[in-house]
């Protein structure tokens, strides 16, 4: 026995919407918010296994190893790259190609990462360069939407010549009035039309962002300054030089009085800019003579700093700088003036802005050297006066700029309208959705509605004339006339003064009539059957085929439970027992109580 018709179409409704679920999963691409990246191949990096043109089909995963082909933003190249993870380093990643002898200069960190191959399919990409033509996605939606509507319309019309064939009962489904009378018999293709016209400029639009990057990746400055500030302080015993027995910052140091000075440096890094920044910073100290002898003395050991202060202090022992000068000479027989030059190395890595800083700042503080006395110059090599602010001459600052490359907005030109290539996504995907919601929804006012009252009314105003049965009997040979309602079958019944028998079926209601010149039946379709009906053949149904409705009962006039004797087919009413004999028909009456 086969299924009801509406199991096997909700069973296949579930099976179909099952399979593009599970499509959308496996294949919608991460644009749509699937998760499935589409990677084109080109180069030959990943050779043997991969060449150009090749389409690789990579998903996110939730942990990375050591092995996995994997893709990945490159922000140095401002591209996506595939190749495989070779090496851990601390929290970011080490890439290498195949068929390349050095590993990725760029180390991507966790959030670089796109996906791990999951399908390779050779030669593909280059082919599905012209399928991301706007013009033939726009021609295959065109022509998918052509499809539809004519599937629907062809279906339509069938349905329609299945209800005149049969005599377009009234039971049959009809459409509501409002839809009906504005759309006339091609309603269903002229929604599709209205449909197809509506979502055109949102596919349009659709075409035009999502064959573009929703961003770009641009080249941005990003400014920082860099401060720093040169301090020097001794105590000396009190006296005619220093009488408060202090040496600041600025003033002139006596050889013969001042044995060690305590040089600091401050510094500061600003921007306004969001910045990381770390580094180590140490002072040196630089002796040059005129007669072309230079060396260079480290003042301690570097210090690391974080953030975006750091200082450095050291001191500078005047006995032993002499000391060495005095021996340079003695050796070289040369004598010369000199010139001490204090220095901060300060080594500053991080980033600002986005963008990686490695960055050295060395400014240079110079004083004049001799025997007797260091004292700070100026840039142009003059000795500092009293005039001249200390705080001016040790302090030094520069400007540099770090390069950022930048995701900015991508946008679409509509004429004198701008949209973001993200707005106008998400306008076309909405506005889609809107269309498809509503043609769905005029589609479904569209559908023909059943009169699911006409039973019991034929029941309250012919309940006098009708008589339930249980079934219905059709001999061979007798034709079946459908009458279009109610009231011309009361008025048939009338004629031949008969009863109206009503049959109850799971196909639905029918209401019959006999006599010499055959059977009127007047039927109220079930909904679900009448979309689904097949075509009645032009002569009737044989009553011994399998196919006939139940409408027919069994053939030949026999008890449906085969323990009654057959009975007589008369063209008079009467009974027997608890069959009717009612003209060309026999029925069993239903059990009383």
């Amino acid at each position: 026995m086969r299924p009801p018709r509406h199991i096997t179409r909700a069973v296949s409704t579930a099976v179909a919407i099952a399979a593009v679920a599970c499509a959308w999963f496996l294949f919608a691409p991460a644009a749509l918010g699937g998760s499935t990246t589409y990677v084109v191949t080109d180069g030959v990096s990943m050779q043997p296994r991969f060449h150009s043109g090749d389409l690789a089909l990579v998903r996110a995963q939730g942990d990375y190893r050591v092995g996995q082909i994997v893709a990945y933003h490159n922000r140095q190249l401002g591209t996506i790259v595939l190749h495989r993870i070779v090496a851990r380093a601390g929290s970011r990643y080490v890439f290498k190609g195949d068929n390349n002898n050095f590993v990725d200069f760029e180390h991507p960190a966790r959030s670089q990462l796109i996906g791990a191959l999951w399908m390779h399919l050779p030669g593909l990409g280059a082919d599905l360069g012209s399928v991301r033509s706007p013009a033939l996605i726009g021609g295959l939606f065109a022509l998918g939407t052509l499809l539809l509507g004519g599937a629907a319309f062809t279906r339509h019309k069938r349905r329609r010549r299945r209800e005149r064939r049969a005599g377009e009962p009234s039971g049959a489904p009809v459409p509501s009035a409002p839809l009906a009378a504005t759309m006339g018999g091609g309603g269903v293709p002229v929604m599709l039309s209205i449909g197809l016209a509506a979502l055109s400029p949102f596919v349009l639009l659709a075409l035009l962002a999502f064959t573009r990057p929703s961003s770009a990746a641009i080249s941005v400055n990003v400014p920082y300054a860099q401060h720093g500030r040169l301090a020097y302080e001794a105590e000396p015993s009190p006296g005619p030089a220093y009488p408060a027995g202090r040496v600041r910052t600025g003033d002139p140091i006596f050889t013969r009085v001042v044995p060690s000075i305590d040089f600091r440096y401050s510094y500061r890094f600003s921007s306004a800019d969001s910045h990381r920044v770390a580094g180590s910073a140490a002072l040196s100290a630089t002796i040059a003579s005129t007669s072309g002898w230079r060396t260079t003395i480290p003042l301690g050991r570097p210090t690391p700093f974080h953030g975006d202060l750091a200082t450095v202090a050291a001191p500078l022992d005047v006995g032993s700088l002499l000391a060495l000068t005095s021996r340079v000479e003695a050796i070289t027989a040369v004598h010369g003036t000199y010139t001490l030059t204090i220095a901060p190395h300060v080594q500053v890595r991080g980033r600002v802005g986005g963008a990686p800083l490695h960055e050295v700042f060395a400014p240079a503080s110079r004083f004049s050297l001799n025997k007797l006395e260091i004292r700070p110059v100026t840039a142009n090599g003059s000795s500092a006066s009293e005039t001249i602010d200390p705080a001016s001459l040790f302090a030094n600052s520069a400007q540099g700029t770090a390069t950022a490359r930048q995701s900015r907005p991508a946008h679409l030109s509509l004429g004198a309208l701008a949209l973001s290539v993200s707005a106008a996504r998400a306008i076309a995907l909405v506005g889609i959705a809107l269309v498809a919601f509503a043609l769905a929804a005029a589609l479904t006012l569209m559908r023909p509605r059943r009169r699911r009252d006409e039973t019991a009314s034929i029941l309250a105003r012919y309940g006098s004339l009708i008589v339930p049965v249980e079934r219905v009997w059709q001999l061979p040979g007798v034709s079946v006339i459908d009458v279009a309602d109610m009231d011309a079958l009361a008025r048939i019944a009338g004629h031949y003064e008969r009863s109206i028998l009503h049959e109850r079926t799971e196909y639905g209601d029918a209401f019959w009539v006999s006599d010499e010149s055959g059977q009127f039946r007047h039927a109220v379709w079930a909904e679900e059957e009448v979309e689904e009906w097949e075509e009645e053949p032009a002569g009737g149904y044989d009553a011994e085929s399998s196919d006939a409705p139940d409408f027919y009962g069994e053939a030949q006039g026999w008890d449906r439970n085969g323990d009654a004797e057959p009975v007589a087919v008369g063209l008079r009413q009467g009974l027997s027992g608890d069959t009717l004999q009612y003209g060309a028909v026999s029925a069993r009456l239903l059990p009383q109580g």
